[in-house]
């Protein structure tokens, strides 16, 4: 930690963040102590906990704040009472509570997950203090709310009056970086030779900016930038972006394909991407210019409509990934114009409105139900040790255990987190005992007192603004103001003071031992788990057991991507898996789509799709089991044999709708040699075949 705080180099707008950050902290403490409210310090504790250097975020946070606040008092207020003459009742009562509000907020990934997560620990903080004086429960949950909503009226006060920094100009710079990002992109995967690494580099930086884009537009509404009110729209074009990826890499694909089967591409189609990739660096929608590549598209695409030969199938289906290719980034560039003059097109809105909504997300289940339980499990041990020590700082301790265990339980692995923050609460505790021993007799005076703090808390105001030392910087802050406990006359009891301290680790301490035995993950152990959360859903969609459309199950594979891009640095090993996810993406699609249109095959073609999806199925199964199965050619044998049946078919739509995504996942089956359509059809392979195993990407 050290070493990351002397390699720190601050700027300007970090020392105004940590100035503005204390002057709001001061002024809800000044303002606290001028009412004589209960504990003061709740309310200059609140000011470092929302804080955040841009203003929409920290409006966010604080609101939700507020409302989990008040929901966690009234939680308290109707426990505590009726059930204080059965304390293991009330402590399993509080400690459920907790565990089911951050069992609900694990799987919100809005800001709404905070409100859910204070609701639950303003319970145990509220409650457990009270146990013993129960008639002081209402007073107590009022001065709660009070103090925490008088923290956050002043941070969102300071934070937007005094040169306020809005998410909106912060996502226009990103979007305007991730367009020209596109278009790079798109030039590289035009071009066969193209070094992989550098675009399996491209694609993983977009994808994570995908993810940045959402959770910085999830917090709009809460500020008065030019995209204020704008999340909707801003969501849409994070999904078309999103689509964006998956059809690129099919181009380059097939680009690859081609010039491995024939040498080169022919130079009318190298002229067409060419322009494509010319009209990409635009960043803007030109319709014109659209509907004239489209027109170039189709008429180059005809002559190909009835191929035979594995080469024209292949300038078939990358015709339509053109076509879709130039759909989707004009409506990304639709978007992205409307969203800039204020007036965006309702039906480009409306036409990714599922695809931008949360059921198009990942939510982890089990990792939610074992946080919760955590929480659970940490609460009722500190609870049951407070009942039969009668540990006069047990409350304490039980508040810390609720809120330790729930603070870091967006980590795949809490627990190094937990421990830090025990270390940072202990070297807080020292800074304490120096301010309640050495500095604050000495004081006499709210300015003296704000002078006093000021060197301590303006350094550590800074450090919050590096993620790398964050977590030290907050717990050093928060910590310092709730055991100082500072209040309109000065008082030193230090065995109380120490005692107080000692429940606080004592409570992080057993959140982390619970945490390390129930909830923590290792980082390959959460990349498998999204890796077989994709596998499990291209498995159920095979099986035709999924509900959702096509493009929101395509943009929760992208989003599940986007989840293991950053565990990555953490997990080198699983770079492959990483990029294998992309073909996955193509395979998901193409079995939705051959579900679709199989209904309208004859019944020996449908029979024989039905063959293919039911092994696909049993294929993404029994990957689930078998992480690093080998390669197994069944498949691919069964696809091919599909081909040539529909190859045969004379001139129709229909044989379009099925060429288009069988030839799709060939290509994502296997990527070398071209399968054999010159031959008669073989009998369908039958769908008792032993269980299929292998590498589908």
């Amino acid at each position: 930690m050290f070493a990351n705080i002397l390699a720190l180099r601050p700027q300007g707008a970090d020392w105004l963040f940590s100035a503005k950050t204390f002057a709001a902290a001061v002024l809800a403490l000044f303002i606290a102590l001028a009412f004589d409210l209960d504990r003061p310090v709740w309310a200059m504790a609140t000011v470092y906990i929302v804080a955040h250097p841009l203003s929409g975020i920290l409006a966010s946070k604080a609101l939700y704040r507020v409302i989990g606040t008040i929901i966690g008092a009234v939680a308290a207020i109707v426990m505590v009472p009726n059930l204080v003459n059965a304390p293991v009742l009330l402590s399993l009562a509080l400690a459920l509570w907790v565990g089911g509000c951050l069992y609900l907020s694990r799987l919100d990934r809005t800001p709404k997950s905070y409100l859910f997560m204070l609701a639950g620990y303003t319970a145990a903080i509220v409650g457990f203090p009270c146990v013993t004086d129960p008639g002081i429960i209402f007073d107590t949950a009022v001065a709660r709310v009070q103090e925490i909503s008088l923290g956050i009226i002043c941070a969102t006060l300071v934070s937007h009056i005094i040169f306020p920094r809005h998410v909106g100009p912060v996502i226009a710079a990103r979007i305007n970086g991730w367009m020209g990002d596109v278009a790079e992109l798109a030039k590289l995967s035009f071009d066969a030779g193209s070094d992989p690494e550098k675009l399996h580099q491209d694609r993983t930086r977009i994808a994570a900016d995908i993810g940045e884009l959402h959770g910085l537009s999830v917090h709009l509404g809460y500020e008065k930038s030019r995209f204020s009110g704008r999340t909707r729209q801003l969501q849409a074009l994070q999904s078309a972006i999103a689509a964006l990826l998956p059809v690129l890499y099919a181009v380059h694909d097939r680009v690859k394909a081609l010039v491995d089967h024939s040498g080169a591409l022919p130079d009318d189609l190298r002229a067409i991407l060419d322009d494509i990739a010319i009209h990409m660096t635009t960043g803007h929608y030109d319709g014109s210019a659209v509907q004239e590549l489209h027109a170039r598209i189709a008429k180059y695409g005809a002559v190909f409509s009835n191929a035979t030969e594995w080469d024209g199938l292949l300038q078939l289906n990358l015709c339509n990934r053109m076509h879709r290719l130039l759909d989707f980034y004009s409506d990304c560039c639709r978007l992205w114009d409307g969203l800039r003059v204020g007036d965006v097109p309702a039906e480009v809105v409306d036409r990714w409105r599922d695809s931008a909504q949360g059921r198009a997300l990942h939510r982890d289940y089990g990792v939610a139900f074992r946080s919760g339980l955590t929480a659970v499990i940490a609460t009722l041990l500190v609870c049951g040790f407070w009942i039969v020590t009668a540990w006069p700082a047990g409350s304490t301790a039980a508040m810390m255990a609720a809120v330790g265990a729930s603070i870091m339980s967006f980590l795949d692995n809490p627990v190094p987190a937990l421990k830090g923050f025990i270390r940072y609460t202990a070297m807080a505790i020292v800074v304490v005992i120096i301010y309640s021993l050495a500095i604050l007799p000495a004081i006499d005076g709210f300015p003296l007192l704000v002078m006093a703090f000021a060197p301590y808390f303006l350094l550590l105001g800074v450090l919050m603004t590096s993620p790398q030392t964050y977590g030290f910087a907050l717990a050093m802050l928060v910590n310092v103001v709730m055991i100082l406990n500072v209040d309109t006359s000065y008082s030193s009891d230090f065995a109380t003071l120490l005692d107080g301290g000692i429940a606080s680790l004592a409570g992080f301490a057993v959140a982390a031992v619970v945490t390390a035995f129930v909830r923590s993950v290792t980082v390959d152990d959460s990349i498998r788990r999204l890796v077989m959360s994709n596998w499990r859903d291209i498995s159920a969609i095979a099986r035709g057991t999924v509900s959702l459309p096509r493009m929101v199950m395509v943009r929760r594979l992208l989003d599940r991507q986007g989840l293991i891009l950053p565990r990555l640095a953490l997990a080198p090993d699983h770079r492959d898996t990483l990029m294998r996810a992309m073909p996955e993406v193509s395979i998901a699609a193409s079995i939705y789509d051959l579900r679709r249109f199989k209904e309208l095959a004859d019944r020996r073609i449908a029979s024989k799709l039905d063959g293919v999806l039911r092994n696909m199925a049993r294929h993404f199964d029994n990957r689930r089991h078998d992480f690093f199965a080998l390669p197994d050619p069944l498949i691919v044998e069964e696809v091919d044999n599909v081909l040539r049946d529909v190859v045969a078919i004379s001139h129709s739509p229909l044989r379009g709708k099925l060429l288009i995504p069988l030839i799709a996942l060939r290509r994502a089956l296997s990527r070398t040699g071209a399968p054999k359509l010159d031959r008669p059809a073989e009998k369908a392979l039958v769908p008792d075949l032993p269980p299929l195993m292998g590498e589908t990407a």
